[in-house]
């Protein structure tokens, strides 16, 4: 049996695409960044492929993002190896174990890149919704605009500080386009009083009837006031006017939260990790 890595390019795309495919949900990120760009190293990133006997068994996209995809368990260390001593990734993304698994080897091996973390979210279950919420919702949510992007601006800041640990501003001026590309394409959500924004909730990757909820976030202020789970289902009812499934991912320490997202109809499917550098 042969085993062996090589880089991904344009001609693989239908043997990756089929291989994300076998689990949707989990790879929607990797799925929806390829769907928009193809294989495309200058937009996405470079692609490692992992063969077993000449078929396609696991990827790892090698980009701002890592995000390791497919069960294979000769895979990671030859992705470790692909990735290397220079780190230029912002963050490791996947199947828990699969990113845990290639988190660990990449510190083993190259630990003076990949060793010094902001933080490490070594459990965060993959939840899912395939039918609107029942409950009662909050009529003052709609779509956001760039006329609070201002607003919406220093709400996103504040819940990628709080969740994160730092600012997003760290990379540089990326945050405020990436902000902005989401009013322009109508995947940013809220509640506006005083044209300050007091609830928001986002949407981030989205392939055919699938969309990604993320960016849940309620003001300081307004906290234990039961915010957050009618403006919720109001989002979601519109969200699933597009959107036949809608998926998240929450920490498994957020216990409030992961109780709100099964009032709403949420079940769990499975779970991610995530690394911050």
């Amino acid at each position: 049996m042969s085993v062996g890595l090589r880089p991904l390019g344009p001609d693989d795309l239908h043997e990756v695409e089929a291989l994300l495919a076998q689990r949707p949900v989990e790879n929607l990120f990797l799925a929806a960044k390829i769907a928009q760009y193809g294989i495309d190293r200058r937009r996405v990133g470079k692609i490692h492929g992992f063969e077993r006997d000449g078929r396609l068994t696991a990827v790892c996209l090698d980009g701002g993002t890592i995000f390791p995809a497919g069960f294979d368990p000769d895979a990671v260390p030859a992705f470790v190896r692909a990735l290397g001593p220079s780190r230029t990734a912002a963050s490791i993304l996947g199947p828990s174990m699969t990113a845990l698994g290639l988190y660990v080897g990449l510190i083993e091996r190259w630990p003076g890149a990949w060793g010094k973390v902001s933080n490490v979210r070594q459990r965060q279950p993959l939840m899912v919704l395939d039918s609107p919420p029942a409950n009662d919702g909050d009529e003052r949510v709609r779509l956001l605009s760039t006329r609070e992007y201002e607003s919406y601006l220093a709400a996103s800041v504040h819940m990628y500080t709080e969740e994160i640990g730092s600012s997003p501003f760290k990379y540089g001026g990326g945050y405020e386009r990436y902000v902005k590309e989401r009013l322009h394409q109508g995947d940013a959500y809220g509640i506006v009083e005083g044209g300050e924004v007091v609830f928001k909730a986002d949407l981030g990757p989205k392939l055919g009837n699938q969309a990604q909820l993320q960016g849940v976030w309620v003001h300081p202020h307004r906290r234990g006031e039961g915010l957050s789970v009618p403006a919720l289902a109001s989002m979601l009812r519109l969200v699933m006017e597009r959107y036949g499934l809608v998926s998240l991912y929450v920490n498994d320490f957020n216990t409030p939260a992961i109780r709100a997202y099964e009032r709403l109809g949420f079940r769990t499917v499975g779970a991610l990790a995530t690394v911050h550098y």
